[in-house]
């Protein structure tokens, strides 16, 4: 006597009620809350705003530009990332050497050749797209304006710059290729936990709270005092500053909670 064995399909379908439904995929972190570096939320500003969810461009815009994404250290861990690939010339191992022992480093300076000129314009631009130098303002000790003569194009180490410096300085001084797989040790990244920058964050999100009161104010001031020929006008300013006002303080009312 045969034994009927039911089809797979069957036991897969009468069997489906009993099995556990998959955990749906965690809800996609808002792009106003993501990381520009990893995608994450970003800690920062999750703790926060991870209860909102700001409609439109404009809202989120807010939310990103209270971003401490300069003093963090995920985003010094991706410069660091980016620069595997990087060969450093000799142009730019003077600028980086001069920048690391006096502070400012003069791109030009009076009668230099063109080509000497333009080779360290070249160079002082790659080094500031890997983020490692930024234009700076020549000190007056350094022959800095006065108010009389052109300006000097200067640069100086940024943060990134000051830890490749401390890290893979041997390489860059002694002129060999840089082993970017190799630090030097006992040499600290650059940046901050972002999870330490919250304290941050909280204190930038009350200064645009200020910042935004005061110029509501402003606007309803010069109003009263000259009345606008566009009433419509008027209405979308002051609503556009009372709802961001409103945002702000919805955040930062239980922020002070905890």
């Amino acid at each position: 006597m045969h034994q009927i064995v039911p089809k797979a399909p069957d036991v897969a379908g009468s069997a489906h009620h009993s099995v556990p439904a998959t955990p749906s995929a965690a809800r996609e972190v808002s792009s106003a809350l993501a990381c520009p570096h990893t995608g994450a939320a970003c800690p920062a500003l999750a703790h926060l705003f991870g209860s909102l969810s700001p409609d439109g461009e404009e809202a989120q815009a807010w939310i990103r530009s209270l971003a401490p994404c300069s003093r963090c250290r995920v985003a010094s861990e991706d410069g660091c990332r980016k620069l595997r690939h990087m060969r450093l010339g000799q142009r730019e191992r003077d600028i980086l050497l001069a920048a690391s022992e006096g502070g400012v480093f003069a791109v030009t300076e009076p009668g230099m050749s063109r080509s000497l000129s333009a080779a360290r314009r070249r160079a002082a631009l790659s080094l500031g797209k890997a983020g490692l130098v930024a234009p700076a303002a020549m000190p007056r000790s350094q022959g800095g304006p006065v108010g009389a003569g052109p300006a000097r194009a200067a640069v100086a180490l940024t943060d990134l710059g000051r830890y490749v410096m401390a890290a893979y300085g041997r390489f860059i001084r002694e002129g060999k290729p840089i082993r970017w797989t190799r630090p030097a040790r006992g040499v600290a990244q650059p940046g901050s936990d972002p999870a330490e920058l919250r304290d941050e964050t909280l204190s930038r999100t009350e200064t645009a709270l200020r910042d935004t009161l005061a110029e509501l104010k402003g606007v309803l001031v010069a109003a009263i005092a000259r009345p606008m020929k566009d009433p419509e006008r008027l209405d979308t300013v002051t609503r556009h500053l009372e709802h961001k006002a409103t945002l702000l303080k919805s955040v930062l009312a239980p922020a002070r909670a905890r």
